[in-house]
């Protein structure tokens, strides 16, 4: 049940993206041909600020990397406490299993928001340039 509603949601997440990205491309084919406003040029200062910000080592890209490799050392480690005859009980072992599943799929879907919005901003910034 839990699972259904899951999946229903981040299917709503997925629809409503896609959404957006089709009123993006409505609202640049209207303002085609129109001069840019001072307001749009300081969202595109703002969007490019934040593209600098998430890109920069020392912000999310660098701490995304950092928990990757926390995950695969712990992955590592649980697996050497294994085989050196330490066992794991299956109700802990799958608990484990599921956080990292839920960490992965949420790291997964940064990824893609982040894609998306890049290919937003490429459309956008292609779109100024004209």
């Amino acid at each position: 049940m839990q699972a259904k509603s899951e999946q229903y949601k981040r299917k709503h997440r997925q629809l409503s993206h896609q959404i957006l990205k089709a009123m993006v491309k409505q609202e640049v084919g209207r303002k085609m041909g129109y001069a840019i406003q001072a307001d749009e040029e300081q969202l595109r200062v703002n969007l490019e600020a934040v593209h600098t910000e998430l890109n920069a080592p020392t912000q999310f890209k660098g701490r995304l990397n950092e928990m990757m490799s926390q995950i695969r050392m712990q992955h590592q480690m649980l697996s050497n406490k294994c085989e050196s005859g330490y066992e794991i009980n299956d109700s802990l072992k799958t608990d484990i299993e599921q956080h990292l599943k839920h960490q992965q799929e949420g790291i997964q879907y940064l990824i893609t928001i982040v894609r998306d919005d890049m290919e937003d901003l490429k459309i956008i910034e292609d779109e100024l340039q004209k």
